[in-house]
C-alpha cells in the first residue's frame, strides 16, 4: 500500500512539474516581451502606420494613439488608523 501511494506521489509530482514547465515555455514570448517594453532605453510615445495606396494616387496614413504609460508612483509610507 505504502509503495502504491508512494508511486502515485511521484507521478503527481512529475506531471505537476511538467505542466509548470510547459505553462512558462508557451508564456515566455510574452514574458520577453514586457522585459523589453519595462526596460527599454526610451519609450515611444507616436507611432504611425501608413497604409499605401487603397484609393487614389496619394498615400493614406493614419494615426495611432497608443495608451499612456503607467507613471511611476513615489512610495508614501502612510500608516492607516
Amino acid at each position: 500500500m505504502t509503495l502504491i501511494a508512494s508511486l502515485l506521489f511521484a507521478i503527481a509530482l512529475i506531471a505537476s512539474v511538467a505542466v509548470i514547465a510547459l505553462t512558462f515555455s508557451n508564456a515566455m514570448p510574452r514574458i520577453i516581451e514586457v522585459i523589453d517594453m519595462e526596460f527599454s532605453p526610451a519609450v515611444v510615445v507616436e507611432r504611425r502606420i501608413t497604409f499605401g495606396e487603397v484609393k487614389g494616387r496619394k498615400p493614406q496614413t493614419a494615426e495611432v494613439i497608443a495608451f499612456p504609460i503607467k507613471a511611476a508612483i513615489q512610495p508614501d509610507f502612510r500608516i492607516a488608523a
